[in-house]
């Protein structure tokens, strides 16, 4: 007995089953063609009008991602060097209580994570740098490092709010394909259950729905011997 294609299939498995078939049907005419425009013909239109949307998403986000890459590395160098000069001000000390705070960790906290973060993680480094006195470090150091890493955290926030809706759009449109894949997959399903009704054979639809028979389960290995 013949398959359709599973729901938890590929997203574009399906769509290419569902445009096999509505071809086949179109090749056959009379019942076959009506009944396979009228449970499929939407939802491929629908499809393609999806992809079409996600393709010029994608294609729009790797300049956008890119120069959000380049923001970070420079950042990070930033931080990296930041973190060094106020330690050898301080004399390189093997510890100190108010760098700690300001460096829970290391430079890490500040660099490491989403990058959709960084930009407000390095705003808060530059308030510390204001507002928390360090000892043996001239005022005026601490505030100059201050405005470079709130300078830098400028266009690195610039160049993550040009990216966020593009990137949302994608994940969306991701979802919709998802859920369009699932529902086509059900009209397929529907689509076979209204040739038996016509009286047409297992054999016969599956000249024109592709067979997708489910994947033969292996016996699971026996156990060594005790």
């Amino acid at each position: 007995m013949g398959e359709v294609i599973r729901r938890d299939a590929a997203a574009e498995d399906i769509f290419a089953d569902a445009a096999t078939t509505h071809t086949n049907a179109q090749a056959r005419g009379g019942a076959w063609q009506q009944l396979a425009d009228e449970r499929l013909k939407v939802a491929l239109e629908v499809s393609e009008v999806v992809k079409a949307r996600r393709l010029e998403a994608q294609r729009a986000l790797p300049p956008l991602m890119a120069a959000i890459e380049t923001q970070d590395i420079g950042a990070d160098r930033l931080l990296g060097r930041t973190g060094d000069d106020l330690w050898n001000a301080l004399g390189r000390p093997s510890s100190d209580p108010v760098l700690s705070v300001i460096f829970p960790g290391g430079i890490s906290y500040y660099t490491e994570g989403p990058d959709v973060e960084q930009p407000d993680r390095m705003e808060l480094l530059a308030e510390l740098l204001e507002s928390i006195h360090l000892p043996k470090l001239d005022p005026a150091r601490a505030q100059g490092a201050a405005q470079e890493v709130r300078a830098a955290a400028q266009p690195y926030r610039a160049a993550v709010e040009a990216a966020r809706i593009p990137r949302a759009r994608v994940k969306l449109l991701d979802r919709v394909l998802s859920a369009v894949a699932r529902a086509t997959q059900i009209e397929l399903a529907q689509l076979k259950r209204l040739y038996k009704a016509q009286g047409f054979s297992e054999a016969e639809i599956h000249t024109v729905i592709p067979d997708r028979p489910a994947p033969v389960k292996k016996p699971p290995a026996p156990l060594p011997p005790a």
